[in-house]
């Protein structure tokens, strides 16, 4: 395995955990909440590359490149002490080592690429956070680095790319992320790119309990279960489940459920492709409809109600009596147990809404793609998970967190790779620190 080329992290204990550093031409996804040093990693492997030759290109979406380069002196990384040249501006006079892309530069893309469009009477109007402009970022980015031309599509030379984050892409669609996150890379996916994308980790308790029962088809098999059932069943054959702050999360294949389709109304067969377990932290409440069916949910979740002669999703807390709700009849039920593709809807009037003494351990949600939402006790819920799927395309995945604060009263974060092809990498989490002039720096625990 060592005899793969390596790319340097630029932090050598890392390094060392994965023999010698990233496998050249692997696609490396960095997941984490917020303040446990995404950023900063992503500022080690272009500093580490700059140093050592490495064309680099960087995309900032989360914070202009005047800051993460003032944050990045802060740790002894002169960034802009390489040529450098921001995307969208005059044409550099000579091939700089480093191309950034900041928002400003989607932006001017965007414009470019609508300007297009238009000429070639498409009327389609691109914006600064479409994945489509974020190809064409970096595909011209290739070009002004010299590594691609009319004749060469593919870099000719190593180059190292630097998404920060990706998840601004389908932050407003998080049940596209596997869909974009495909797209991305096969468009600028090539053997001679190292990439490094972060992925943002925003989780919800939006959820219900546990004894909420749906539907699912598993390849042929449909079945009715409760949501908690499921996540057991699946974690037992599974072995394992995503850890993210008080999160579990499985990922899963060949499943789906019953979604609706707010312009058709009516209720399809869709994708559900993760389950997730929160821990409770916020009042249950109870709605009643007029057709004999509760939902226990937490406060905060969304059910789609009609209202403005549309469908719209409400926030349970915001019901009101007589509230008409997107529903199912017996009769549509029946039609999706036997595997039908499409079922009617019904409406059913909410007759009250009060929070419950119910104060269960755990809530569930279940992610669905492409209309975020699904059935639970026979009602439509929005599903409010922030949407993964980067992690399914990824080589590899390095991923941060800190522990509780409310708990331990201090800051504490680690790092683990949890997986990396091609390396027999290692296997233990390491202590991260921030520390000035320094960065990351990594301890084994």
């Amino acid at each position: 395995m060592k005899d793969f080329p390596r790319v340097s992290l630029g932090i050598k204990l890392i390094d060392e955990g994965l023999e010698g550093g990233i496998p050249k031409g692997n696609w490396v996804v960095v997941t984490g909440e917020p303040g446990t040093g995404k950023s900063i990693l992503c500022m080690h492997y272009a500093y580490a590359g700059l140093i050592a030759g490495d064309p680099v290109i960087y995309v900032t979406t989360e914070a202009e490149f005047r800051d993460v380069v003032r944050q990045a002196r802060q740790f002894n990384m002169d960034l802009e002490g390489f040529s450098h040249y921001y995307l969208g501006d005059e044409k550099p006079g000579k091939t700089p080592q480093l191309v950034i892309i900041d928002i400003f530069s989607l932006l001017k893309t965007a414009k470019q690429l609508s300007a297009e469009a238009e000429e070639i009477e498409r009327k389609r109007r691109y914006a600064a956070l479409d994945i489509e402009t974020l190809i064409a970022a970096v595909n011209e980015a290739y070009r002004v680095l010299g590594l691609t031309d009319e004749r060469h599509k593919s870099p000719l030379r190593h180059v190292r790319l630097i998404v920060d984050s990706i998840s601004a892409f389908w932050a407003d669609k998080p049940a596209m992320a596997r869909k974009y996150s495909y797209q991305f890379k096969i468009a600028t996916h090539r053997e001679n790119v190292t990439a490094l994308l972060v992925s943002q980790y925003a989780m919800t308790t939006k959820s219900v309990t546990e004894d909420s029962r749906i539907v699912v088809k598993d390849l042929n098999r449909v079945s009715e279960v409760t949501i908690g059932e499921l996540f057991g069943n699946l974690l037992k054959s599974k072995g394992t489940a995503l850890r993210v702050k008080d999160c579990d999360i499985i990922h899963v294949d060949h499943l789906q459920t019953p979604s609706l389709d707010p312009e058709a109304l009516t209720l399809r067969w869709c994708r559900a492709y993760s389950i997730i377990r929160h821990i409770c932290s916020k009042p249950i409440y109870e709605v009643t409809l007029d057709s004999g069916k509760r939902l226990k949910l937490t406060n905060d979740h969304t059910l789609y109600t009609l209202r403005n002669d549309g469908v719209e999703p409400v926030k349970t807390y915001e019901l009101r009596q007589g509230e008409q709700i997107i529903s199912t009849s017996n009769e549509a039920l029946t039609e999706l147990l036997s595997c039908r593709n499409n079922a009617e809807i019904k409406v059913a009037k909410v007759l009250e809404v009060r929070q419950s003494d119910e104060q269960p351990s755990y809530v569930y949600d279940l992610s669905v793609e492409p209309f975020e939402n699904y059935l639970a006790e026979g009602v439509v819920i929005h599903n409010s998970t922030f949407g993964f799927g980067l992690e399914h395309i990824a080589d590899g995945i390095l991923h941060l967190w800190m522990d509780e604060v409310e708990n331990t009263k201090e800051v504490r974060r680690y790092i683990i790779i949890k997986k990396m092809r091609m390396t027999n990498h290692y296997r233990s989490a390491y202590k991260v620190e921030i520390m000035p002039n320094k960065g990351l720096v990594i301890t084994k625990i």
